[in-house]
C-alpha cells in the first residue's frame, strides 16, 4: 500500500467519513490542514481544501486524487441546473489539478469522465457501530438527521401530519436505533442535490436496521436495498407512513437493508485496492 496522506479543511461530516474513518482503515496518515506536507505517495484531498494547500501539495510534488463528495457552494449550489454544476466542476478541477478523481454518486462518475482521469464512484459506508434497531411494535417517533436547514417544507408537513397520528417527530436523534422510521427528505431541486449528493442517510439507515423514506436522489436510487420507500411529495410521504405503519413491514424492511449495508471494511478494501493500482500507474 502507498504512504497516503488523507487531509482537506477537517470540519466537515464527509470529512469524519471519507477522511478519518477511511484513512485509518487504510492505515494512512490523517492530518488536515498540514502547514507542511509530510512524506506521502498520494494526498486524498476531500472536499474543499483549505487556504493553500493545494499549493503545498503541488510543490511537494504530491499527486492530488480529490474526493469531490458534496465540495460545491451550499447552500445556493442546491439549485443550479446540470450546466451550472458542470461549469463549477471544470473550473475547480482546473484550480485543483488532480492526478485522479473520487466521485460520491455514479452520477457524478458519468460527469467526470470528461477530465480523462483515474476515476471511482465510492459509496458512503454506513457508521461504524451503530446499535441495531430493535424495530418496536408501535411507531411513537419519526426523525430525520442532518442540518434542519435543508428540510425545508417537509419539516412543518413531517410535524403535522405525525402529530395528526399520535406520533412525535424529531431531528437528530442520538441515535438512529432510537426512530421507528427515519425520513432523508431534502428540499432542493437543483442537479447536485439530485444526482451528486452521497446516499450516507441511506447506509446509516441500512448500517443500523432503521425503515425509511427517501427523495428519488441518485445516491439513494443507486444504492437501494429493494425495501426502501420513496417521496417527492407531501401524497407520497403520508402513502409511505402509511404503508411503514404494520411492524410486520418494518421488520421485514430492517432485515432488507441491514444485508445492504455498505459497512467500513468492505468500503475501505475497495478504495485500498483502486489506489494500490492508482499509484503503480
Amino acid at each position: 500500500m502507498p504512504e497516503i496522506l488523507f487531509t482537506g479543511r477537517g470540519t466537515s461530516g464527509s470529512w469524519a467519513i471519507r477522511g478519518a474513518q477511511l484513512g485509518g482503515a487504510l492505515h494512512g496518515n490523517v492530518c488536515p490542514a498540514p502547514d507542511q506536507i509530510p512524506p506521502c505517495d498520494l494526498a486524498i484531498l476531500v472536499k474543499r481544501p483549505p487556504a493553500g494547500l493545494v499549493d503545498r501539495l503541488h510543490a511537494a510534488r504530491v499527486p492530488i486524487v480529490w474526493d469531490i463528495v458534496d465540495a460545491w457552494p451550499q447552500p445556493h449550489g442546491n439549485d443550479w441546473d446540470r450546466a451550472a454544476c458542470l461549469a463549477w466542476l471544470r473550473q475547480t478541477v482546473a484550480e485543483i489539478r488532480p492526478a485522479a478523481l473520487v466521485a460520491a454518486t455514479e452520477q457524478m462518475a458519468i460527469d467526470c469522465e470528461e477530465f480523462g482521469l483515474p476515476l471511482i464512484a465510492l459509496r458512503h459506508h454506513a457508521r461504524p457501530q451503530q446499535e441495531r434497531n430493535p424495530v418496536r411494535e408501535r411507531v411513537r417517533r419519526v426523525g430525520y438527521e442532518g442540518s434542519p436547514a435543508y428540510l425545508g417544507p417537509w419539516r412543518p408537513e413531517m410535524e403535522r401530519v405525525c402529530k395528526a397520528r399520535g406520533w412525535e417527530f424529531v431531528v437528530n436523534p442520538p441515535q438512529l436505533a432510537d426512530l421507528d422510521i427515519v425520513v432523508a427528505l431534502r428540499h432542493a431541486t437543483g442537479y447536485a442535490a439530485r444526482e451528486w449528493k452521497s446516499g450516507v442517510k441511506l447506509a446509516n439507515a441500512q448500517g443500523s436496521g432503521t425503515p425509511c423514506i427517501l427523495n428519488r436522489a441518485a445516491g439513494y436510487t443507486e444504492t437501494a436495498s429493494g425495501a426502501e420507500k420513496w417521496a417527492d411529495s407531501f401524497d407520497e410521504m403520508n402513502a409511505a407512513l402509511d404503508a411503514l405503519t404494520p411492524h410486520k413491514v418494518r421488520a421485514s424492511m430492517a432485515c432488507t437493508l441491514n444485508r445492504a449495508a455498505p459497512l467500513l471494511p468492505a468500503v475501505s478494501n475497495e478504495y485500498g485496492t483502486w489506489l494500490q493500482q492508482l499509484s503503480k500507474s
